[in-house]
């Protein structure tokens, strides 16, 4: 297999706080990304209520407001259980020489199967910091990568990575959003610019029954056909932006921060409309934290 790896690192939220950056299946070569700007400010409202009033604004877990499949997903996209059918709100463009060669219904397949990678592997619970890892918890991709990509060269990518989780290089290669707070505040774990993610120091149980990632949105995915190896293979080129509940102790406020992502995958057509991750190119980039706020679907 062919490998053409270029890695750009995400950036830093503060001098201690980095997003891990991964990019396809080559030598890392990063970039610092943009920092967070502090964006919104909460008026009050002194509209009164007869609804019980809210627990107050907690560090110690995400408001329960924030639960379900995906929060903010957009109307198009169904949820049936706890699995997304992306499909219906992926729209493609430049496709014309792909469909002629792989038929358009597989090459709707090829990009939806790159929104779902996106959402469903790259933006994942695995994001929350922690200070160590298991290779097991990497499992869950192994199933979208072409094979030889997830024995030869994915699963020896896990393994540097839980072998010495601290190594920017090595995070970055598996291509996920790994949030890497390094510092703590008040016994939780920092987030950057006074905001700190929910629960204990380096865990997930403030995130426990609640959604991680919320407000998922992408652009339509651009296609080509890519002849750089043996087979030919699909590109899908698209960016995406979700965002992860914090807690502002300063404010008292639940907060969330943005991260966007610009991507191109590379898919092989295993047959009709099966497709498999072979290769990628990823750049992470840390938007800006802003009062908490699920989206409501638009209209489809």
């Amino acid at each position: 297999m062919r490998t053409k790896w270029l890695t750009v690192f995400a950036g830093v939220i503060t001098a201690i706080v980095f997003v891990s950056v991964a990019m396809g299946f080559a030598n890392p070569d990063g970039s610092v990304g943009d920092k967070p700007t502090t964006s919104g400010t909460p008026t009050a409202s002194s509209t009164k209520s007869s609804d019980p009033t809210p627990d107050p604004p907690s560090a110690e877990r995400v408001p329960a407001s924030v639960t379900g499949v995906w929060p903010g997903l957009p109307a198009a996209a169904t949820v049936v259980g706890d699995k997304v059918n992306w499909c219906p709100a992926v729209h493609i463009t430049g496709a014309d020489e792909a469909q002629s060669l792989f038929g358009a219904e597989a090459v709707n397949a090829a990009a939806c199967d790159a929104v779902r990678f996106v959402f469903e592997q790259r933006y994942s619970r695995l994001s929350i910091p922690r200070k160590s890892y298991k290779r097991s918890s990497f499992d869950f991709v192994l199933p979208a990568l072409s094979s030889s990509t997830a024995s030869e060269v994915y699963a020896p990518r896990v393994a540097a990575f839980v072998a010495n989780p601290d190594n920017v290089s090595a995070r970055d290669a598996l291509g996920l959003v790994l949030l890497r707070g390094a510092g703590t505040s008040h016994g939780h774990t920092s987030a950057g610019l006074g905001r700190v993610y929910y629960g204990k120091a380096y865990s997930a149980d403030g995130y426990r029954g609640r959604a991680v990632w919320i407000n998922p949105t992408w652009s339509k995915v651009a296609i080509s056909v890519d002849r750089s190896t043996g087979q030919p293979r699909i590109a899908a080129k698209l960016t995406a932006k979700a965002s992860i509940p914090v807690f502002n102790p300063g404010e008292k406020r639940d907060d969330m921060l943005a991260v966007a992502t610009s991507a191109t995958y590379y898919l092989r057509h295993d047959g009709g409309t099966r497709w498999s991750i072979n290769e990628w190119t990823v750049t992470t980039n840390i938007l800006d934290f802003a009062p908490l706020s699920v989206k409501q679907p638009a209209t489809p």
